[in-house]
């Protein structure tokens, strides 16, 4: 009797499930998987609603907005005039001099230079538009957080499905040949082999669970929790962009993106404040009026109060004001900078990326299948070992980690194109 025989039975029924089970995986890309209590799965998009709605930089975004709004309210009122009373008991110092009561009521009203109210208005406008800028800002980097940490749950579904499928083909690996052994067919070291490559399964199924949870937890955190303790997610990875051009997704940003907008704004804005230093060096005057009676007179006056701008002429409020204003320019200058050369780097790591997916399903993916039917057939013939069946295998399941990760780098990098061109690809 062969000794091999016994093998060449386990391979013919465990092997093809293997590879079954492989190609099944490459053909459909969809994972949904989650806990045995999951209640409820979400798409991308859902949860990406979900966050835009429920997390807190949003709300604070929101708030900043109403402050400024709050701004510009109080930018357009005018000054509130003072009202002044006085009263008192007098009497005319003359032994026969009647006694009466005293009033004194006085009006105030401040008059603001029309320049310096047009500046402080063109400034609060400036600072909502900013706000609302920096809100979408928020909600871009929010949302590429959200892409990023959903594809790396993906990215650890897929891995603690294939560690799962390959733990089980080793366990069934490992009872045959423990049959075997046991009744003489086969050496005691081929089960050593065995239960060696049975724990590494275990352990790398063990570890791509617990990355599993992990990267749940991270996901419903950025919905502040609105996922629930236990939910699946259903999707797929980002595909390949054909056409993205650098200077077109560049132009488009310089254009398009809020970070740009809001920085354009912060310089209106610190114009605007500029403008209004300058003119404030003409002084606010205030009418008066009041009228008085006293024992022995009554009177109306009216005056007006003039400062005098001697000794500050606002110098150093125009300096902080014209230094506010290059900053702002220099901040523009540097987020033009950063989203240029973020462009560059994702577009190359988009396009290498994409080359390995193509290098991975035009021939990298059958060739790792292949090997596994080559083993699988030399062992049946006893030219290769029961360690060479389980090498392939293990190629195999590399193989098809590398095209995951790879997929998933290219949905990182489209995602980072995305937040750097401000809008969808």
């Amino acid at each position: 009797m062969n000794p091999r025989r016994p093998y060449n039975y386990i391979l013919s029924f465990v092997a093809p499930l293997f590879i079954g089970f492989i190609f099944l995986w490459s053909v459909n890309g969809t994972t949904a998987w989650g806990l045995e209590t999951t209640t409820q799965s979400y798409t991308l998009q859902r949860v990406i609603d979900l966050a835009l709605t429920h997390h807190p930089t949003i709300e604070f975004g929101k708030g900043v907005i109403d402050e400024k709004q709050g701004d510009q309210v109080s930018a357009g009122k005018y000054p509130n005039p003072s009202l002044g009373l006085q009263s008192g008991h007098g009497q005319v110092l003359d032994p026969t001099g009647p006694s009466l009561i005293e009033r004194y009521v006085s009006l105030s009203q401040p008059l603001e230079w029309p320049g310096t109210r047009a500046a402080r208005q063109e400034a609060a406008s400036a600072g909502v538009t900013s706000a609302e800028a920096g809100l979408e800002v928020t909600q871009l980097n929010v949302k590429a957080r959200v892409k990023r940490t959903f594809y790396e749950l993906l990215l650890a579904q897929t891995l603690a499905d294939l560690a799962s499928r390959l733990s089980d083909t080793v366990t069934d690996f490992e009872r045959a040949v423990k049959r075997r052994v046991e009744s003489g067919e086969a050496p005691p070291f081929e089960l050593v082999k065995v239960n060696v490559e049975l724990l590494q399964a275990q352990k790398l199924m063990s570890q791509t669970k617990g990355k599993v949870l992990a990267n749940q937890a991270t996901l419903n955190q950025l919905t502040a929790g609105n996922l629930g303790e236990t939910f699946a997610i259903t999707g797929d990875f980002a595909s390949v962009k054909p056409g993205l051009k650098e200077r077109d997704l560049i132009e488009t940003a310089f254009e398009h993106h809020p970070e740009v907008h809001k920085f354009q704004r912060l310089i209106e804005k610190a114009s605007a404040r500029h403008n209004q230093e300058q003119h404030a060096r003409v002084p606010n005057v205030t009418i008066n009026g009041a009228y008085q009676r006293d024992a022995g007179r009554e009177g109306f006056i009216g005056g007006l109060t003039v400062p005098l701008p001697l000794w500050n002429q606002r110098q150093g409020d125009i300096a902080k004001a014209l230094g506010i204003r290059r900053q702002a320019e220099a901040n523009l200058q540097g987020a033009r900078i950063t989203l240029r050369q973020g462009i560059i780097e994702h577009l190359q790591n988009a396009r290498t990326a994409s080359a390995q997916i193509h290098t991975f399903e035009q021939g990298l993916l059958k060739q790792a299948k292949e090997a596994v039917r080559i083993a699988r057939t030399s062992f049946k013939f006893g030219e290769a070992s029961l360690l060479d069946v389980l090498d392939a295998q293990r190629v195999l399941w590399q193989t098809f980690q590398g095209y995951a990760q790879t997929r998933f780098e290219l949905s990182v990098a489209l995602t980072e194109l995305e937040r750097l061109v401000g809008k969808e690809l």
